[in-house]
């Protein structure tokens, strides 16, 4: 059973990464000169991915890696912890709790954009 939830989690992961790095080269030319370089945009996608001048669409694909990372942190979690193995699962499952607080933080940067979007149509 462990090796079921390693796989879904590996998959997971290699999706959300590829994801990500193709919402990155998407955003690239749009961020300024000196985060335009492959090293500076990897720091600074998060931020201008959810920046309100980002189209509501790219943010949500941006949403769904987040929710991907999510989802394969679980994974490894239950796969350690389907192993026997306790120590890296609550290590794992620690690093979820990180992973979903801060996906949190930002679902709520893109819904406050949404509002903003539809406040704006008005």
């Amino acid at each position: 059973m462990s090796v079921a939830f390693f796989a879904v989690a590996a998959i997971v992961a290699i999706w959300s990464a590829v994801k990500s790095e193709v919402i990155r080269r998407q955003l690239v030319d749009s961020l300024p000169p000196q985060f335009q370089d492959y090293d500076m945009s990897r720091y600074a996608l998060h931020t201008y991915a959810l920046a309100p001048s980002t189209s509501l669409p790219q943010q949500a694909e941006y949403m769904k890696t987040l929710y991907g990372w999510c989802a394969a942190a679980l994974g490894g979690s239950l796969g350690f912890f389907a192993a026997g193995n306790i120590v890296f699962g609550c290590f794992v499952l620690i690093g979820v709790f990180w992973v979903a607080y801060q996906t949190f933080k930002s679902w709520k940067t893109y819904r406050t954009n949404c509002e903003l979007a539809v406040d704006q149509t008005r």
